[in-house]
């Protein structure tokens, strides 16, 4: 079954996916870590835990094996490298898929990381069992040859962005020379955006330092200097400035700092 077919028998609710047949040699490396290699471009492979089992002795037993695998595409923003999660591997191909072809299905937009070059973002449907919503990563995947304008969030101004959020499901193929896919066609477009995880950002709020803790790790010196430049300023006669400021406030700051340092008391 190729990605295709796969869009047709799908749920009729939309869901993000990113899914695909690829054939290369894949090699298990001294770190224990995976490659797999098509048509002469490496790129690094991993796997689900319950297919690692079975894959690692496999190619203990087969170095450089010749596989089709099902796997999931990932791109890294910071070194810009396409790499893939397997979930499945077959010693013959799969009967009606399409190597190299993808189906990815999220919405076009354009993402802080790269603001000049517009992905396919596709979201976590759910959470798995044990999974906390801080620890969940969208997919942003390029993509070239796809046409259609990216949607971009501006926060101040609606009329500055006329293009609006859409979810696309679109058949694409793999260049591995480019390590890049090329976009084939649309199946769906909606802007209903099927629901996914997402994380609620909570403004964190300004932590209160602790001058107690602070004074303790300052030169004595430093804090008799201190002490001399509030007498001079007038702060014991109430002369002090500032939003926010007042007498009383700081003075609670400083007599909780000097509690700790009684002697500095002479210089007040």
């Amino acid at each position: 079954m190729n990605a295709s077919q796969e869009s047709k028998q799908a749920d009729s609710d939309k869901f993000f996916q990113g899914i695909g047949i690829i054939f290369g040699a894949v090699r298990l490396h001294e770190s224990r870590q995976t490659t797999v290699e098509i048509e002469g471009e490496t790129f690094k492979l991993k796997q689900t835990n319950i297919l690692r089992r079975k894959l690692l002795p496999y190619l203990k037993k087969h170095p450089d094996a010749l596989l089709y695998l099902r796997v999931y595409p990932r791109f890294n923003l910071n070194s810009q490298k396409l790499w893939f999660k397997a979930i499945a591997f077959y010693l013959d191909q799969p009967e009606s898929t399409q190597v190299n072809q993808f189906l990815l299905a999220g919405v076009w937009q354009y993402v802080p990381q790269l603001p000049n070059q517009p992905v396919m973002s596709i979201y976590r449907n759910r959470l798995r069992a044990g999974e906390k919503v801080e620890n969940i990563r969208a997919n942003h995947i390029p993509l070239k040859g796809f046409t259609e304008a990216a949607y971009r969030y501006r926060p101040k101004s609606s009329t500055d962005n006329p293009h609006r959020r859409k979810f696309y499901r679109l058949l694409v193929s793999l260049n591995p020379n480019q390590g890049a896919f090329e976009y084939l066609m649309t199946l769906d477009s909606t802007e209903d955006i099927p629901p996914y995880i997402k994380k609620k950002y909570q403004p964190q709020k300004p932590s209160q330092p602790d001058f107690t803790k602070k004074v303790k790790q300052m030169n004595f010196s430093l804090l008799q200097k201190t002490a001399l430049e509030l007498r001079n300023a007038g702060f014991l006669e109430g002369k002090v400035s500032g939003k926010g400021v007042t007498k009383d406030a700081l003075s609670t700051k400083v007599q909780d700092s000097l509690s700790n340092h009684p002697e500095a008391m002479k210089l007040l």
